[in-house]
């Protein structure tokens, strides 16, 4: 099984990928429970390449790697895994990003679940995937 999700948002796809990647600590909801830090939240990055890090930085300084960066094409992929604290590997997550009428189509696959024990987990994404997205569009 995997996860999809799909948005609108309106900014080129330049701007559309950029906001998701580069700008990911001003919209991702840390604080209100989407964060392996927790009450520890603080700020999230991207790097921007392949084999780059995926990764949380909470307030006491310590670092969570969330995940490796397995492909980055600017505008218009990227694509990361994803650790759990309690599976048995990484899942993956694909973020797609095409020019729609006036705007950008955002396109979100996280697969893996099965490969990596998690699939306990799938739901609660699932709806996680909502909320996150709902964050990202307000701020594109």
């Amino acid at each position: 099984m995997s996860i999809r999700k799909s948005i609108h948002v309106a900014r080129p796809v330049e701007e559309a990928f950029a906001i998701f990647t580069g700008k990911i600590a001003s919209w991702w909801p840390l604080k209100d429970g989407f964060s392996f830090g927790r009450e520890r939240a603080d700020k999230i990055f991207i790097e921007g390449k392949a084999g780059g890090r995926f990764f949380e930085r909470f307030t006491d300084g310590e670092e969570y790697d969330i995940g490796v960066v397995k492909a980055y094409a600017p505008p218009s992929r990227i694509v990361f895994s994803w650790n759990h604290r309690e599976a048995k590997g990484p899942t993956e997550v694909e973020v797609r990003f095409t020019a729609e009428g006036n705007g950008t189509r955002v396109d979100v696959e996280h697969r893996g679940w099965e490969e990596a024990g998690a699939q306990d987990q799938e739901k609660s994404y699932n709806g996680g995937w909502d909320f996150v997205l709902g964050r990202y569009a307000a701020a594109a």
